[in-house]
Formats: C-alpha cells, structure tokens, sequence
C-alpha cells in the first residue's frame, strides 16, 4: 500500500511538472514546418525573361531553349521553353497561370538547422526562439530570380502555452514587443 502510494504522488507530481517549452520541444515545432521550397516565376513569353535565362547560361547548360528571333505574329506567345533536363525543378502551375505564358521553378529549399536561443517571457507562458536555416537542393534557376543563397539564416519563432501544449504564433502581440 505504501509503495502505491508512493506511485501515484509520483504520478502526480509529474503530470503536474513544468510546462516550460524546452529546446527540444522548440526544434521539434519548427522543424514540423520544413522543408520549405522557394520558387521563382518564369514569363515565358517576355523578352525580358529570355534575355536573363540566355545571359545566366541556362540555355548553354541545356536547361531551357530560347527563340532568338521572333516575328511580329509571334509576339505574346513563348519564347522560352524547358527541356527535360529541367523537369526536376518545374514546379506544378495552376491553368490560370499557363494562360499567360507562367512557369513556377524551384530555386531551393529552406532545412531547420539549429536552435540558437531561446528567451521565455510572461512567467513562461511565452517564448522566443531564434534558429538558423540552411539551403539544400539549391537550383540553377537560382540566378535569374532575387534570391541569395547564405551560408544561414536567422530567423524568430513566437510561442504561447496553450492549454494543450506549445503552439508556434503566426501574429506575435504586443508581449513579446515588451519584454
């Protein structure tokens, strides 16, 4: 009987532990939310476009072919067009999207890297978590669009206790500005 006892105010203590988010608890919430593509827009029928994929060897290398000459008549239809070896970086576009000439590519993907820190708030019931990421499955595509391949990035991640447990905050209120 005493042992029992001694059981279930073990249980009890347990079950009553801290809710405190740990790093672990953290890593596992963000991870949840990648891996992250990145993709880019390609108008396949803008001169523009064409200039860019030509200038950035796209074509050279054998990923995409380009019309160099183009009639009048043929104006506002593609002038670009992708080859097989750019199939694994062709992301699915919707019908509205192919009706102006659109193709959606993947540049790369945003990985969960680590947990750098972590700061708990408002009796810790809050947090906030700063992490790195890292790119994998980087494309050639990468060069016509924006993007800038680091070697990591920094990012925050706002946390609440819930009466359920952890949950990530897309919209971090006012709390998390205070402290």
């Amino acid at each position: 009987m005493k042992a029992l006892s001694i059981l279930v105010l073990g249980l009890f203590l347990v079950s009553c532990g801290s809710k405190k988010l740990s790093r672990e608890k953290a890593a596992e919430l963000i991870q949840a939310r990648y891996p992250y593509t990145i993709d880019w827009n390609i108008y396949t029928a803008n001169p523009e476009e064409a200039a860019k994929l030509i200038d950035t060897d796209l074509e050279k290398e054998g990923f995409v072919t380009v019309k160099h000459k183009v009639s009048y008549e043929e104006l506002g239809s593609p002038i670009v067009t992708f080859t097989d070896k750019s199939k694994p970086f062709l992301l699915e576009t919707s019908e509205k999207d192919k009706k102006i000439h659109m193709q959606r590519v993947k540049l790369a993907e945003q990985h969960f890297d680590a947990i750098t820190g972590m700061r708990l708030l408002k009796n810790d019931t809050k947090a906030i978590v700063e992490y790195t990421l890292v790119y994998k499955n980087v494309s050639p595509f990468v060069p016509i669009s924006t993007l800038k391949i680091e070697p990591k990035l920094n990012r925050k991640a706002y946390f609440a206790l819930y009466d359920d447990g952890w949950r990530i905050v897309e919209q971090p209120d006012l709390d998390f500005m205070i402290e």
